[in-house]
């Protein structure tokens, strides 16, 4: 039977394929769900490209680079509580009498091995052994892992905490609770931060004498100056309460928002006036008194944030003592004024009021790009040390 059509058919057929109006209605509508689903997914392209550039963008402002390594290393630290990185035997040696305590941070490479090279590369001098150790904290996104720890392979003085590296008190606290464990055999430590100059010489000779007919306290003297105070302090029955620094009486808290940067608030800091303490230049502690101050300082909740106030006056306060005087020149100042010091003032019998230097801030401590400091101070003390250094390598 031939093929017949409907009328209905043959009307459908020929509006599709004969009418030239429809055709164009049904190629217009075609590109139109076309463009339609080429819009959405262009629309979906480009919420995409806006999310990842201002993710990116944000993370270039706020220096936050994303790194595995580090971050797996952070969460198992964190599961461990333990360090990200340290080096658990540097004080296995029961030779060692002093440890430099250096508060730095994860991008002061360059303040690190300047001190490597300089104040911090005599570690055997004047019958005192000394190891230095650079404390640093975390930093979300840094993207310094890989470099610390090849810096901590190489120089074995790192201690990388899991602490936000701005929580300086707390890296301070959890430093010490680290020697307490790692460093128990060591009596002395000394604190300081790494954009500061420390003569290092100066405080071997202090360390052998405290070291040395520790019982005779009478008359005791380190290029005249009386070193009696210490003395006592170390052989008191309280020798738990061995803190000596470039000490300031109680000040005012900067209540003035707009002036400083430190500026505390009454919810921070409710006394009208801190207690003497000494400045986070540095200080000197037997390690009886470290142990103290770290189970203190770990009896409170939000620790004061500004370490020296808390460390070394807070602290002893609530222990019912205090940060004692160093005797000795700390000099904050322009490198120049602090070699004529260092000249003027290490002599076998300094005049007073000029005892020996035994700090100096450098170019670094203001944000000087001033690295050449640490070794124009490094070379004058090794010039007038001359003489003792050659009695000693001989």
């Amino acid at each position: 039977m031939p093929f017949q059509t409907t009328f209905y058919q043959r009307t459908f057929h020929r509006d599709l394929f004969l009418s030239p109006i429809s055709y164009q209605s049904i190629n217009v509508l075609m590109r139109r769900n076309c463009s339609d689903r080429i819009c959405i997914l262009l629309s979906v392209l480009l919420l995409f490209y806006c999310g990842w550039y201002i993710f990116t963008s944000s993370n270039r402002i706020f220096g936050y680079q994303y790194d595995p390594a580090e971050e797996l290393a952070y969460k198992n630290a964190i599961h461990a509580s333990s360090p990200i990185i340290d080096n658990e035997h540097i004080c296995l040696s029961d030779e060692i009498d002093l440890i430099y305590l250096i508060i730095s941070s994860s991008s002061h490479f360059l303040e690190r091995q300047t001190i490597r090279e300089t104040w911090g590369s005599m570690s055997n001098i004047f019958g005192v052994h000394s190891q230095r150790l650079f404390i640093i904290g975390y930093r979300l996104g840094g993207n310094f892992y890989k470099d610390l720890s090849n810096e901590a392979t190489h120089e074995q003085d790192l201690l990388y905490l899991t602490i936000d590296d701005n929580s300086v008190t707390l890296k301070e606290l959890h430093a010490y609770r680290w020697l307490e464990q790692y460093c128990s055999n060591v009596k002395y430590i000394f604190k300081t931060e790494d954009d500061l100059f420390i003569n290092s010489l100066l405080i071997h000779e202090l360390i052998r004498e405290l070291k040395t007919d520790s019982n005779n306290i009478e008359n005791r003297y380190l290029y005249n100056i009386s070193l009696n105070s210490l003395f006592l302090a170390q052989t008191s029955s309280d020798a738990n309460k061995f803190l000596f620094g470039w000490a300031f009486q109680p000040g005012r808290p900067e209540r003035n928002l707009t002036v400083s940067q430190y500026y505390v608030s009454y919810k921070e800091y409710p006394k009208e006036l801190y207690p003497r303490y000494c400045s986070g230049f540095g200080y000197l502690m037997n390690s009886k008194t470290r142990d103290v101050l770290t189970i203190e300082g770990f009896k409170i909740k939000d620790p004061f944030r500004l370490p020296d106030i808390f460390i070394t006056g807070i602290l002893p306060e609530n222990l019912n003592f205090q940060c004692e005087i160093l005797p000795f020149t700390f000099h904050q100042g322009t490198i120049d004024e602090c070699i004529r010091l260092i000249r003027t003032s290490i002599t076998i019998n300094p005049l007073p009021p000029n005892p020996p230097v035994i700090i100096c801030s450098t170019g670094r401590h203001i944000g000087q790009n001033s690295f050449s400091d640490y070794h124009r101070m490094w070379t004058t003390l090794k010039h007038i040390y001359a003489d003792k250094l050659h009695t000693v390598n001989n």
